[in-house]
């Protein structure tokens, strides 16, 4: 398999890289270990697009941040992305953290954070009347915003596919082939994928990949990120996102409101070995909840429908890593991508682009694809339409009549259409469609999706999988189970 450019990591990193590569006239593969997208820390994280005041100027963070925040403001509409552009509150409880106040502020002005200001506790409770009697000051950000993650990644992956990037998934790399100091591609558990270009933005796993091409001048810290997440009934309980006075384990515990509504709380930041344990535990959920009734006091936990944790990329500078390599020729590193890296992935993807033209020029030639489409739709979101909208999709298809989540009031329509798009899985349906993301967490729509995987997809029903591999909903007939057992005995 030839391609002039492989990409290891279809998180928002990888992805946002591949649509952009996809404005020059190049193949591309884009390929990652998960059967459906966003995973990783794409998947589990605050959905936040950072206003860039939080980041130390002269750092790659800032540099990125601020342009990212931009880019994402444009992009919402040519990707059909759900972004609510909120703002957000750093909030002060006494007069030494209203002077790291100042040190932000001084600092978003710096990165060229526009409108960032100090308020009084008293203002921002005339805007959030549920935050706390105690907070003194904070610092306001109006082009912070938060995106729906799900809807984020996949819209980069398919603008990308649209434009002739190709993705494979279920598909994990291995090790790095190199010729005489130069890259030649990647091997594979799915073969061989020949390229003079890799890009390696590959999450918690990107200090392994550069260790396959000798570079070890970095290290990953794995870092796990718990999380409440409330149902969508709370909407409005607060309208912003909030932070508490950032501390030197991160950006501390948080109190937000989706892009879809529900209040959500986290995360805490562990340090751990293993890149994978995405579990949650009581300690950490503890600490969620105690951070977030000092920003929240009655956060109504009792209105919670799932806890999740996500594992990002720390590094041991706290700064991404990003670099082509002298030798061996033709290895990019796009490496620690953590806050605030999903606004920044966009800015980060252009400046790559800009780092082959310059650096790999002898490797790789980027020419501008004159027929390259921006626009990406989204699959009808039938939750937000009027009525009239509602029974013209049913009448142009009858599938889009049928409640299969009723949650989110999901049809079955907007499965088909996530089926059509690539998803294989129950969880790639859910990050299509927002099926089984309710109160419910798809005790009514699991079965439902399946059986339309099931017939959509030529299968024993049997064989649908929650997130690939062995991770089969079903282990088979009833009766046969019995008559298997009976004969045992």
């Amino acid at each position: 398999m030839n391609y002039d450019v492989v990409i290891i990591g279809s998180g928002i990193t990888g992805a946002s890289i591949a649509r952009e590569l996809s404005k020059y006239k190049l193949s591309i593969a884009v390929i990652d270990k998960a059967s459906e997208l966003p995973a990783g820390a794409s998947r589990a994280n605050s959905s936040m697009i950072h206003g860039g005041f939080d980041d130390k100027p002269g750092t790659m963070k800032a540099k990125f941040c601020v342009p990212g925040n931009k880019l994402w403001h444009k992009l919402k509409s040519e990707l059909d992305v759900h972004l609510n552009e909120c703002g957000s509150y750093v909030c002060a409880f006494n007069d030494d953290e209203v002077k790291h106040l100042e040190l932000l502020l001084a600092q978003g002005k710096t990165n060229g954070s526009p409108g960032v200001e100090i308020i009084s506790g008293d203002k921002l409770r005339e805007k959030e009347p549920n935050v706390s009697g105690e907070i003194v000051a904070a610092l306001w950000s109006p082009e912070a915003g938060i995106i729906n993650n799900f809807e984020a990644v996949n819209a980069m992956i398919e603008s990308a596919e649209l434009n002739g990037a190709k993705l494979f998934l279920e598909t994990q790399a291995t090790g790095l082939l190199l010729d005489n100091g130069k890259v030649r591609g990647i091997t594979t558990n799915k073969g061989d994928f020949l390229a003079p270009v890799v890009i390696n933005a590959g999450g918690v796993h990107s200090g392994e990949i550069a260790a396959w091409a000798g570079d070890t001048s970095f290290k990953i810290i794995p870092t796990k990120g718990e999380y409440f997440l409330l149902d969508r009934t709370t909407q409005g309980f607060i309208h912003s996102f909030l932070f508490a006075c950032p501390s030197k384990a991160g950006k501390g515990i948080t109190v937000l409101q989706t892009a879809e509504g529900n209040l959500m709380s986290g995360p805490t930041a562990t340090e751990q070995d293993d890149p994978e344990d995405r579990t949650t535990t009581p300690e950490g959920l503890a600490e969620v909840l105690k951070g977030a009734r000092k920003l929240v006091p009655n956060f109504p936990v009792n209105m919670n429908i799932t806890t999740f944790a996500g594992v990002r990329a720390n590094t041991e500078s706290g700064d991404f890593e990003i670099s082509a390599l002298k030798s061996p020729r033709g290895f990019v590193n796009v490496a620690g991508i953590k806050s605030p890296g999903f606004t920044s992935s966009p800015a980060i993807a252009e400046y790559v682009a800009e780092l082959l033209k310059e650096e790999l020029s002898d490797v790789i030639t980027l020419t501008p694809n004159d027929k390259f489409i921006p626009e990406r739709k989204n699959i009808p979101r039938f939750l937000y339409l009027d009525m009239d909208a509602r029974k013209k999709l049913a009448e142009n298809d009858p599938a889009y009549a049928q409640i299969v989540c009723r949650c989110e009031t999901v049809t079955e329509g907007q499965v088909l259409e996530a089926i059509r798009r690539g998803a294989r899985t129950v969880t790639a349906v859910k990050m299509m469609t927002r099926a089984g993301t309710g109160r419910c967490q798809g005790g009514f729509c699991c079965p439902r999706v399946a059986e339309i995987l099931s017939r959509e997809l030529g299968i024993p029903l049997d064989e649908v999988t929650r997130h690939g591999g062995e991770s089969k909903l079903l282990v088979g007939k009833t009766k046969e189970f019995l008559l298997k057992k009976g004969e045992a005995h």
